[in-house]
């Protein structure tokens, strides 16, 4: 992992209040694997690579001690939580289930030009383009599908959205091919006016998101330390195992 995990915040990011673009950004270091479990989230380094004071870091830390991505120590400071990978898939699997309602509104609603603007938007993401140009299609892609879904579900979604990588296709490296499939699949059903098959597909996406996440962040060694101490445990019953065996 990097030695300096507080990289400067992107320019022109801003999408809210100070508080919510200092979440955004500790979020993001989280689940990409940039701060390790355990570790001391360092303000003065948050300040320096945000630009903003104290007040809305104390905020923003405060609402994802809530989210339980963080351990708020009082007088100590706050932690990276120790997630584990059915954390990660469970959160996935969860704006799975509302994208796929989304997804299955889109089906029965959606107007045939916003269908028509869905399939360009796929036609460029197919074509390939960089990892930041891949990301912005994708949100366009689920953009326009979610303009079928009311606006509480709309709101529910801009959290969950805001609850994962804004860099995924980076962070994930390799995931386009897959999400192409699963795009083609979500898009076929919507065009066949198929609710339940936008639902499911929508769904299977989402898991599937989870388990590439999980995936990167293993390779990244976000769960080293248990990896290391299971593998150990495994390495240690098969040594009583072997000598039992012996023994009898």
């Amino acid at each position: 992992m990097s030695t300096n995990p507080y990289r400067p915040a992107p320019i022109g990011a801003r999408r809210g209040g100070l508080a919510e673009e200092v979440a955004d950004y500790v979020r993001g270091l989280i689940l990409t694997g940039a701060l390790e479990p355990g570790s001391k989230v360092d303000q003065d380094a948050i300040s320096r690579a945000v630009g903003v004071s104290r007040s809305p870091i104390r905020e923003a830390l405060v609402g994802l001690g809530k989210e339980g991505l963080l351990d708020i120590t009082p007088r100590r400071g706050a932690f990276v939580a120790r997630l584990t990978p059915e954390d990660i898939i469970d959160h996935y699997e969860l704006f799975g289930i509302v994208s796929g309602r989304a997804a299955a509104m889109a089906a029965d609603a959606l107007k045939e030009e916003d269908i028509d603007a869905l399939q360009a938007v796929h036609d460029q993401f197919v074509a390939g383009a960089s990892p930041s140009d891949l990301q912005a299609l994708n949100d366009d892609f689920h953009r326009i599908i979610n303009t079928a879904a009311p606006r509480r579900t709309r709101w529910l979604l801009g959290h969950l959205v805001r609850s994962v990588p804004s860099d995924y296709y980076e962070f994930t490296d390799g995931w386009n091919a897959q999400a192409v499939e699963h795009h083609t699949a979500v898009l076929t059903a919507i065009i066949d006016r198929d609710a339940e098959a936008a639902r499911d597909t929508m769904e299977q996406h989402l898991h599937e998101s989870g388990v590439a996440a999980v995936a990167a962040l293993r390779r990244r060694g976000f769960w080293a330390d248990v990896d290391d101490a299971t593998t150990d445990d495994a390495n240690t019953n098969e040594t009583k195992i072997d000598m039992n065996k012996e023994s009898a």
